[in-house]
C-alpha cells in the first residue's frame, strides 16, 4: 500500500458518516468523511469552494438509499488537510487517486460539484484505470476564458497574472491575504448571518435549502472550519482560477453534467463548455433554480444518474 489510513481520528460530528484521514507518500494528511453504504460502490466526493468534507453528511441519506459508498474529501489547505506547496488540479487528483487506493476502491465515480468539479475531471484524469463514470454540478470551469471581463474580479485577476508569470509565492501570498480578510468579516456575524451571507453571494436566499435547519447547521460548522483555515479556500482559487493542468479532453469515461438555468454565480455556459470537451457527457438541464439549489437539492437524482452510467 502506497499510503497508509490514520486510526486516531474519531467521529468529530454527531450524525452519519465517520471522519478519517489518510497519511500520503510524502506525509501529507488527506481529511475525508466516509459516509454513506459502507458496503456500496464508491463514490468520492469533491465539495465546492470553500468547502470541505462536512457538507458530505448532506448526500449521506441518499448514498446509502442508492447503495453508495460516499467519501468526501477536504482538499490540501481545508481543515486538517495538509496544504499543497504549489496549486494544482492534477496534484489534487492524484491525492484523491491514492486515498482511493487505500481504501481499497478498485472501481469508483468521482462527483465534483461547484469549485471541485475541476478536481473531479482531474481525478478522472489522473486516474483513468479506475475511475469509471463522473459527475459534475454546477461546474466551475477555467473562468478567465469563458466570462467576460469584470472589474469585480481585477484583484484575483492581478494574483492569476502573477501565477501566470511563474510567481507562485507572490500569487499565493495575494490571494491568501485577500480570502482570509473575506473570512475575517464573516468571522464577526453570528451563525446565522453567516449562512445567510453565503445564500446571497450564491443567488440562494430564497431556495428550498435556504430554510432548512440541518443544511444551515452544516454550513456554519463548515463556515467555521475555513474561518479559521483558509489556505483551502486560496488554494482552489488559484488551482482553477489559474492555467489548467489538466484537459477535460482527456477524460475518457461516461460524463454526467447537471447545471441550472437560473444558476448567475456559474452559469450553463459551463455546462456547455464541459459537454463540448468531454466526448459522450450528458448534459441535464435543472430549470428555475439558483446555484446551492442546483448543487444540494438533487442528491438521489444525481446518484441515481451516475450510477446509471458506471461502466
Amino acid at each position: 500500500m502506497l499510503v497508509r489510513l490514520r486510526s486516531d481520528y474519531a467521529c468529530l460530528m454527531s450524525g452519519p458518516g465517520c471522519d478519517a484521514g489518510c497519511v500520503l507518500l510524502d506525509g501529507r494528511t488527506f481529511e475525508y468523511l466516509d459516509g454513506g453504504d459502507p458496503e456500496g460502490r464508491g463514490v468520492i466526493f469533491h465539495p465546492g469552494t470553500p468547502v470541505t468534507r462536512l457538507l458530505g453528511h448532506w448526500g449521506h441519506e441518499a448514498a446509502v438509499a442508492a447503495g453508495v459508498r460516499l467519501v468526501s474529501v477536504s482538499r490540501p489547505g481545508y481543515g486538517g488537510s495538509t496544504p499543497s506547496t504549489t496549486p494544482s488540479l492534477l496534484g489534487t487528483g492524484r491525492d484523491t487517486a491514492a486515498l482511493a487506493a487505500a481504501l481499497g476502491l478498485e472501481q469508483y465515480a468521482v462527483l465534483g460539484t461547484s469549485g471541485g468539479a475541476p478536481f473531479a475531471v482531474a481525478t478522472a484524469v489522473a486516474d483513468p484505470r479506475r475511475v469509471r463514470a463522473v459527475g459534475l454540478v454546477a461546474g466551475m470551469g477555467p473562468w478567465r476564458l469563458l466570462d467576460e471581463p469584470s472589474d469585480e474580479y481585477s484583484e484575483d485577476l492581478g494574483y492569476l497574472a502573477l501565477l501566470d508569470d511563474g510567481d507562485i509565492a507572490a500569487a499565493w501570498a495575494g490571494m491568501y491575504q485577500s480570502v482570509k480578510q473575506e473570512m475575517a468579516s464573516l468571522a464577526t456575524l453570528d451563525d446565522d448571518a453567516r449562512v445567510d451571507a453565503i445564500f446571497a453571494d450564491n443567488d440562494s436566499a430564497d431556495g428550498a435549502l435556504a430554510h432548512d435547519v440541518r443544511y444551515r447547521t452544516l454550513w456554519a460548522a463548515n463556515l467555521a472550519l475555513v474561518i479559521d483555515r483558509p489556505d483551502g479556500y486560496a488554494l482552489d482559487n488559484l488551482a482553477w482560477g489559474g492555467a489548467w493542468d489538466v484537459n477535460p479532453t482527456d477524460v475518457a469515461v461516461p460524463t454526467m453534467l447537471w447545471y441550472g438555468d437560473a444558476d448567475r454565480e456559474i452559469p450553463a455556459s459551463y455546462g456547455r463548455w464541459y459537454h463540448e470537451c468531454i466526448d459522450g457527457s450528458q448534459l441535464v438541464m435543472i430549470p428555475d433554480e439558483a446555484h446551492l439549489d442546483v448543487i444540494d437539492g438533487h442528491w438521489p437524482e444525481i446518484l441515481a444518474g451516475l450510477l446509471h452510467t458506471w461502466t
